[in-house]
């Protein structure tokens, strides 16, 4: 079976908009599909090691549903997707400081790589 190319683009950092893409990502990669997790200026603040998920104004039934549900942290999920061989890539940023191996890439890099995935999705 070929494999497939999945392509998440995360703009944001809010807890909502973290939760999504790293969830796909870790199955996408479960199921052996080619992932590429890139991170946009807003978003990569996901990436640093003072990270806190804040939710939007409102939100805060939702950090707390998922600390009740038990869901994995932001971190655990991205130690999971790091583990497995999901990419991590940084668009148009210089220094993050991350634990994390990351690529640095331009805007462009990223439209191309999207252009021939089989799922390219953005949060």
């Amino acid at each position: 079976m070929e494999s497939k190319k999945v392509v998440l683009f995360v703009l944001h950092s809010e807890l909502e908009s973290a939760y999504p893409p790293l969830n796909i990502a870790v199955g996408a990669v479960s199921s052996g599909a080619e992932v590429i997790l890139a991170f946009g200026r807003d978003g990569v603040d996901i990436l640093r090691s003072d990270y806190i998920p804040i939710p939007s104004k409102g939100g805060a039934y939702l950090a707390n549903g998922l600390y009740d549900f038990g869901a994995p942290s932001i971190m655990e999920l991205l130690e999971i997707a790091s583990e497995m061989g999901v990419r991590f890539v940084v668009i148009d940023e210089d220094h993050v400081p991350t634990k994390w191996l990351i690529e640095r890439k331009e805007l462009r890099w990223i439209l191309n790589e999207s252009a021939d995935a089989d799922l390219f999705v953005h949060f």
